[in-house]
């Protein structure tokens, strides 16, 4: 593994995964629901119009309340979608472990492996409670429908408000934020670059987030400098691809919400 002092370009490629069935439902998501999303049968699959190549991920982030399958393999998720990260293998549920699906050997051992879309046998995943959605405390699981109207509204309109136990929208971004902020020292301190980028010269590297649409909408607003009240002007659907960069210091928004047609079409 060839170590670098601080990576030339920081690339963030940020999947959002489907809501829980709940949120259609016209409910808070129960503190155990999944966001889902399928990774593309092939690296093209995340091609933006800004990225030259395909990408070739260093590391994988997955947020602690996401799942992520594969489109080569639909039996190999990488976390269990009903018991989460604590029901997932060791190589999931450690910090940092090689990408590698539940299965068993169907999975980044075989054939299936060098088929998975930017993704080598020096890719890690690192499963972080960082990016996970807003925690709604005790209000998990309940009807919105059942909440008092001045309850209700804070939720909906007040940044400040936090539910009994839970936290406000601000919290979240602020949550989200600190994450981004230590990102680049932390990707510089573990200087590992994969082989495409050395053999090109480029020295950048290139993480995958797999996080919900509120999360990455939390992100952009603090690269945009903009507060949660930000977040309401900003569309990022479900099952969509968003591109930020980070270089000599500062980030850039490059891509927001980006149709992920493989994906879509993965999801059936």
């Amino acid at each position: 593994m060839t170590r670098a002092s601080t990576p030339q370009t920081l690339r963030l490629i940020c999947l959002t995964t489907s809501l829980p069935d709940a949120v259609k439902q016209g409910c808070i998501p129960a503190r155990e629901a999944r966001g889902l999303v399928t990774l593309p049968k092939n690296a093209v699959g995340f091609s933006l119009p800004h990225l030259r190549k395909p990408p070739q991920f260093s590391q994988i982030i997955l947020a602690e309340d996401c799942v992520c399958t594969s489109a080569i393999n639909q039996a190999d998720p990488l976390t269990h979608p009903l018991t989460g990260p604590e029901g997932a293998p060791p190589s999931v549920r450690s910090g940092n472990a090689s990408f590698r699906p539940a299965g068993g050997p169907s999975s980044l051992q075989t054939r299936e492996a060098q088929e998975a879309p930017g993704v080598s046998h020096e890719t890690s995943i690192t499963h972080t409670a960082a990016l996970t959605d807003r925690d709604y405390g005790t209000w998990h699981g309940q009807a919105l429908k059942n909440f008092a109207p001045e309850g209700l509204h804070a939720l909906l309109h007040d940044p400040d408000f936090a539910p009994p136990e839970g936290e406000s929208l601000r919290q979240l971004h602020a949550r989200v934020e600190t994450w981004l902020t230590t990102l680049p020292q932390e990707e510089a301190a573990r200087g590992t670059i994969p082989a495409a980028a050395r053999a090109t010269g480029s020295g950048a590297q290139t993480l995958l987030i797999i996080a919900r649409p509120s999360v990455v909408r939390a992100l952009a607003c603090a690269i945009l400098g903009g507060g949660p009240e930000m977040a309401a002007k900003l569309d990022i659907p479900p099952q969509t691809t968003s591109l930020f960069t980070h270089h000599v210091g500062h980030w850039r928004v490059r891509a927001l919400g980006a149709g992920q047609e493989t994906g879509r079409k993965s999801q059936g």
